[in-house]
């Protein structure tokens, strides 16, 4: 849509339920409302869509980077309207951007591609995929035919788990694509994963703009890319880009397209893996390094320039080098499940600063509800500096700087990964997450939650403090046994435990009253207890966030900066909080030196108390997150042992199954197809002693 308006296009946005007060929304020049969030009768709606096109008067239909962007049917029922398609042609579509097309086709025409080791056959039959991956030596990877962003993707290394994966793959790629076709590939412990940028013309010209490196990867999605690549050099580019080019005439490409590889770096050899029949999410590090708008370009080619002529992709200089990473509502703590919730502050790094060669492309503002419907991807953020060094260095600096409150998000693990030392040395592969582990995932320590404790404690007493309506001369939590220091116990990022005991005097002279406070912290967890060694002294200094701030479901909390200074040291804050209860409530806290958020959970001291006394005979399993139902695997009497499968769920394209976490008899609470909130009892599972 800037794109667009830069060149003096007018824009039309559809938009679902979720969706209605998104930025993308209030950013076109017109939207049309075109049904409820579920995708499928929404977004996935191709006949939803064309009506809109020509009820508006559209000429021109950007299909985006998901949904139905690599549906040829789609893309030829647009064409046969009179509505130019903004991609490649239909018959591309078909021929390469099905996997099992797209190894058909190079076979036929371009031989000289390498291709993996695997099955790509018309037989789907679960027989015949099991039979054939038996014939691959494991671990193989299955692969969902007409998908992409890792759905309906599975690594087997267990040979007798196979039939379980391949119908679990099965169904997550008819949910989301439409189809439940496989292919198995033998899967390569060590590889990067590079792709090539390509760009065609309907006066069969096709040319490259240079590679991307998505090697750091999670659930088989890309979590960082960058351009260059660390791992090619000029010769293997040359070839790499002349195998992606000699594809892209063969088809007669017309648009943009991503040829991937995989790349072993032990041999120097590559494997075709794909192409992206769309713009993918990654292009902006492209465009950073080529000065070129790729959106601009597809809209070009659309209305038949000759990029020849046009000579912007000829004899190119690409300049610097370009990262982007994926902000993501997930917990990487727990096996980067998605997470859903309420965007209570978001400021991007250079908001407020003028950053050269920082660029956010996100669709999200302060109040907005990361939903169970969609991706769980927030913004991408994108650097470009001289060196790759440096744009590691400018990388690590935004995300610090950059403030998301409200919901469990990857920023704490991007900056992990821009601080580890393999990833800055670029000797790194598509096992980078689990190799560096232990770098990555560490338990947390006190000196952690020391300093984001002390700005929690002085946000909720001065919040109190503000609402004070009796008594407003004494401050909170003041008693006159001197003796009893008052405490507050926090709940850390839903795990671990915290304390904090504090005095509060106030100081006061011609020109200020000065809230000073003595702390002593005390961290617990399940490895050890830890206690600051000696008392903390804190001083508030003025703030503004006494007032509550209105939201889409009412009262949101105070939010706001806080300025204080622990043991003479001054430090900045970015605070928010979600009032769940009465006296129970959520404070997020963002330190702009380690650079990203803690929640603390202040709990009603009563409720948690008497939460303990119950049945522990009773293991309760409650959803974490809004998710649908997909299928109940034990239902209500079933005897089960531990670990055995009682139920799969699905939230933000991504299906979990939920395990007994000992043995006993099953009682189920909800039904198949069931959308669910966050903290709803799904099912329990007593012990059979009881």
């Amino acid at each position: 849509m800037r794109t667009c308006r830069r060149l003096g296009i007018a824009t039309v946005a559809v938009y679902s339920d979720s969706d209605e007060y998104a930025p993308f929304v209030r950013l076109a020049d017109e939207a049309y409302h075109i049904g409820p969030s579920v995708a499928a009768q929404s977004y996935l709606d191709g006949e939803k869509l064309i009506a809109v096109a020509l009820r508006s008067g559209a000429d021109a239909l950007h299909p985006g980077y998901g949904f139905l962007s690599e549906n040829a049917d789609f893309a030829q029922r647009v064409i046969d309207q009179g509505i130019n398609f903004i991609g490649p042609t239909p018959e591309s579509i078909r021929a390469i951007g099905d996997k099992i097309a797209a190894k058909v086709f190079i076979k036929a025409h371009a031989p000289s591609i390498p291709l993996i080791p695997g099955y790509n056959g018309e037989d789907q039959s679960v027989d015949t995929l099991e039979r054939e991956a038996n014939r691959i030596e494991f671990p193989v990877l299955l692969k969902a035919s007409a998908g992409g962003g890792g759905k309906g993707m599975r690594t087997v290394y267990d040979p007798s788990k196979l039939r379980d994966e391949i119908e679990a793959a099965k169904g997550e790629s008819l949910r989301a694509f439409g189809s439940d076709k496989l292919l198995i590939e033998k899967y390569f412990e060590s590889i990067r994963h590079v792709e090539i940028q390509i760009f065609g013309d309907v006066h069969g010209n096709v040319y490259h703009i240079n590679e991307r490196d998505c090697s750091i990867q999670r659930r088989h999605q890309k979590v960082v890319e960058e351009t260059p690549s660390p791992a090619v050099d000029e010769p293997l580019r040359k070839a790499m880009t002349s195998a992606a080019v000699e594809l892209g005439r063969k088809l007669g490409y017309r648009g943009a397209g991503t040829a991937e590889f995989i790349l072993d770096e032990r041999t120097r050899k590559f494997y075709f893996l794909e192409l992206n029949t769309r713009l993918q999410v990654e292009h902006p590090i492209t465009e950073a390094i080529s000065g070129l708008d790729l959106v601009e370009l597809q809209i070009l080619v659309a209305q038949g320039v000759n990029l020849k002529e046009l000579g912007v992709l000829e004899n190119l200089t690409f300049r610097g080098h370009a990262i982007e990473v994926r902000l993501c509502a997930e917990d990487p703590d727990n096996d980067f499940a998605p997470r859903t919730g309420t965007i209570y502050k978001w400021s991007p790094a250079n908001a407020t600063h003028s950053m050269a060669g920082v660029r956010y492309d996100t669709g999200v503002e302060d109040g907005s509800e990361i939903s169970v419907f969609y991706d769980s991807m927030i913004a991408k953020v994108i650097v470009h500096a001289p060196t790759r060094r440096e744009a590691v260095q400018l990388m690590a600096s935004v995300l610090a700087r950059t403030v998301i409150l409200g919901l469990t998000t990857n920023q704490k693990f991007l900056i992990s990964i821009m601080n580890n030392p393999r990833f800055q040395s670029g000797t790194f592969d598509t096992n980078f997450i689990n190799m560096e582990k232990e770098r990555l995932f560490h338990p947390l320590r006190l000196e952690e939650v020391q300093d984001k404790v002390i700005a929690a404690m002085l946000f909720d007493w001065s919040i109190r403090k503000s609402q004070q309506v009796h008594l407003r001369n004494i401050a909170p939590n003041w008693r006159n046994v001197k003796w009893k220091p008052a405490h507050t116990r926090f709940l850390v990022n839903h795990t671990d435990e915290v304390e904090i005991k504090y005095d509060h005097h106030l100081q006061v002279n011609r020109d200020t009253r000065k809230h000073a406070f003595q702390c002593g912290v005390t961290l617990f967890n399940k490895d050890a207890t830890s206690e600051a060694d000696l008392p903390l002294s804190a001083v508030l200094y003025d703030t503004d966030f006494g007032k509550e701030t209105p939201g889409p479901k009412g009262i949101m909390g105070c939010k706001g900066l806080l300025r204080c200074s622990i043991n003479g040291h001054q430090k900045l804050f970015y605070l928010a909080e979600q009032v769940h209860d009465v006296n129970e409530k959520s404070i997020f806290v963002h330190d702009f030196i380690k650079g990203y958020q803690i929640e603390f959970l202040k709990q009603d001291r009563l409720k948690s108390a008497s939460a303990q006394t119950e049945d522990d005979r009773v293991t309760p399993y409650t959803s974490s997150m809004p998710c649908r139902i997909l299928k109940i695997l034990a239902p209500s009497g079933t005897v089960v042992q531990k670990n055995t499968p009682l139920l799969s769920i699905e939230s933000m394209k991504t299906e979990v199954k939920i395990l007994s976490r000992h043995d006993g008899v099953v009682t189920m609470r909800v039904e198949e197809n069931q959308l669910v909130d966050a903290r709803v009892l799904l099912c329990q599972v007593d012990d059979e002693k009881k």
